[in-house]
């Protein structure tokens, strides 16, 4: 009987620029589309749960450091995801369960843009993601995803369907309105380098118009920022 696998730690000094090469070397040379997705598929599950938020910090290496064609060979992967329903997902207490104790299902299943929303309008016992960490990696992320037209527009509306899931549990009504806004500002930009940092203040300002039900107003819970190498 074989023991079992170790349980994985993040690094004191993670090669950021190392596994965002290895995230686009897959996405971009795999021979075929279900292979690019299982790569993808196996980089996030390897790391499992606890390390999400270390392949978030992947994603927005490429976001803010990879060229054209790098970007657009991972945001071409991530539209293949979404139009499986197989796009990387972590784990966030739900709304519903913060406000309930004992609530049936406490977590949801989220994906990138919905799990920095989470963490930053709706931080669980880990602590929140800062407002300044939250905009940088939203920006890098949206900015990712805005390389692929296809891809913005499946994640819009699968956005605006989160935003319009008062059942589900697991946003407050001010983080959905909020999502509303993303979403919307998101699918109407005109400007792709534009798109992704007008969404994000569209988040911002309507949390805080509505208060977002407790939003973040601190710096922190975020791994610091990469330094180029």
């Amino acid at each position: 009987m074989s023991s079992p696998a170790p349980a994985l730690s993040l690094r004191d000094d993670p090669d950021w620029s190392g596994a965002a090469e290895v995230l686009i070397e897959g996405c971009a040379h795999l021979p075929t589309p279900e292979e690019r997705v299982r790569w993808l598929e196996r980089l996030c599950l390897s790391l499992g749960d606890t390390l999400y938020p270390a392949f978030l910090q992947v994603l927005c290496r490429v976001g803010e450091h990879g060229d054209a064609a790098a970007q657009k060979a991972v945001a071409d992967t991530l539209v293949l995801a979404l139009q499986t329903g197989r796009l990387p997902a972590g784990r966030h207490t739900a709304w519903g369960a913060m406000r309930a104790a004992g609530a049936a299902g406490g977590t949801r299943a989220m994906g990138p843009i919905e799990y920095l929303c989470a963490w930053h309008a709706q931080p669980d016992a880990r602590g929140p993601l800062g407002a300044t960490a939250f905009d940088r990696a939203a920006r890098a992320v949206l900015g990712l995803v805005s390389h692929s037209d296809a891809a913005r527009r499946l994640y819009c509306a699968k956005l605006l369907g989160d935003a319009q899931d008062p059942l589900g549990g697991a946003w407050s009504r001010g983080t959905r309105q909020a999502l509303q806004a993303m979403a919307r500002t998101w699918a109407a930009a005109a400007s792709p380098q534009r798109a992704a940092a007008d969404a994000v203040d569209a988040f911002l300002a309507e949390l805080k118009r509505g208060d977002g039900g407790g939003v973040a107003r601190i710096a922190g819970g975020w791994i610091p920022p990469p330094a180029l190498r």
